[in-house]
């Protein structure tokens, strides 16, 4: 609680000068101005009491309409203020948050007339994750010149919004190796035809969906896409924290980025594939049926602060070094064309490793997103191991896409 008087001495300095000066000018002229200077005496008597007598009747009452917002909610705050003394109030001043911090406070000024109350209203919305803090910061009763104050003690309330954990329909192309698949006892398990391997000549008893109509197209050869089965040994997770170069957008892609980290992991878990997750210096390890360490690391995804200086190829290159990552496939998840990220991506194949990026394009420019795109259409015959997105919803609708059957 803040200290429960407050005081504005300048406020006080200008009416001793004034105090002064009309003492001296009864001294020398005599008359009214002694009377103005002795009922000056007076005034801030009457001033400091209607302050305590404001104070003794001020009352208040907050409302909170959510009290756990998920990520686009929001909250609705109610303040009433009342007197309930049969005097009008000295002045009051109410400073109250109304949601993150960069929001800053919203003070409000009144008085209130007797047996008077004030309501007030806000809708604090939660569009991004994060600490949302509403309700009152401090209410202070003023006396009629502002020179003194007493504080009303006052209450605010901390609500924490976590990113969506969404549920993806299907795993990323370019994963399961096929040396996940033999040494797993899961490898008889369906087909999983967002797992991409390699492409072999088409046979009669081959299904015409999985053919490469693309290649047909350039070979004059029919291909078949084969797949793996949705077991793996492991998968590497690297979140891009560096700073997002527009502001505008920032918040929206650092929630696009965790997001779909999160509900990568969550997909692979639920497999039985364990996950580490590269947050900067930092490895995440969650094992399958580890229910605690996730909701762990989901908590504190809304203090991964995207301040890194470091291209998340860097921090996967050294964290391997140090052994800290087990052997398997490694997905950036990034809102930037990062030669390095694009390079490994280019290269990655089943037999030494198998790379993909997921890039959240809402903060490139017109220039980046065409040169991305034509990247990712140079390698969607190898199965599409770079994927473009606005969002994590867009990753959703882009892997529905995939599992729908085709034609």
């Amino acid at each position: 609680m803040s200290f429960p008087i407050a005081m504005r001495p300048g406020r006080a300095a200008v009416y001793a000068l004034a105090l002064s000066v009309v003492y001296l000018a009864g001294v020398y002229l005599g008359g009214v101005l002694l009377v103005v200077f002795f009922a000056m005496l007076f005034v801030p008597l009457i001033s400091f009491v209607q302050l305590v007598v404001t104070r003794a009747g001020l009352r208040y009452h907050q409302e909170f309409t959510n009290d756990h917002p998920a990520k686009g909610e929001a909250v609705g705050y109610h303040l009433a203020v009342k007197n309930e003394t049969p005097l009008p109030s000295a002045p009051i001043s109410a400073s109250f948050y109304v949601g993150r911090e960069e929001q800053g406070l919203d003070v409000r000024k009144f008085q209130l007339r007797a047996r008077e109350s004030r309501r007030i209203e806000h809708t604090v919305r939660c569009p991004y994750r994060g600490v949302y803090t509403v309700g009152l910061d401090r209410m202070v009763v003023w006396d009629l010149f502002g020179w003194i104050g007493f504080a009303v003690p006052v209450f605010s309330r901390t609500f924490y919004v976590y990113p969506r954990i969404l549920t993806l329909p299907g795993a990323l192309s370019g994963f399961g190796t096929e040396h996940a698949v033999a040494q797993s006892p899961a490898s008889g398990a369906e087909t999983d035809v967002t797992l991409f391997r390699s492409l072999r000549r088409y046979r009669p008893d081959d299904d015409a969906r999985h053919i490469a109509w693309h290649k047909l197209a350039s070979v004059g050869e029919p291909l078949v896409k084969e797949y793996d089965t949705a077991a793996e040994p492991a998968i590497t997770i690297c979140m891009d924290t560096r700073p997002v170069a527009d502001a505008g957008v920032a918040l929206a892609v650092e929630d696009g980025v965790i997001e779909i980290a999160v509900a990568l992991a969550k997909h692979y878990l639920d497999r039985e594939v364990p996950v580490s997750i590269v947050t900067g210096p930092d490895v995440v390890r969650i094992d399958p049926g580890d229910e605690t360490e996730f909701a762990r690391f989901h908590g504190r995804t809304i203090t991964i602060f995207f301040r890194s200086r470091v291209s998340p190829v860097l921090l996967y290159e050294y964290h391997r070094e140090e052994a800290s990552l087990a052997e398997g496939t490694v997905v950036f998840v990034t809102h930037a064309l990062d030669s390095g990220v694009l390079e490994l991506v280019e290269r990655s194949d089943a037999r030494t490793l198998q790379a993909a990026a997921i890039i959240d394009t809402g903060s490139l420019t017109t220039e980046e997103r065409q040169r991305a795109e034509a990247l990712q259409r140079s390698l969607r015959e190898q199965g599409g191991e770079l994927i473009l997105v606005e969002s994590a919803d867009g990753l959703v609708q882009e892997l529905s896409r995939w599992r729908a059957p085709t034609a």
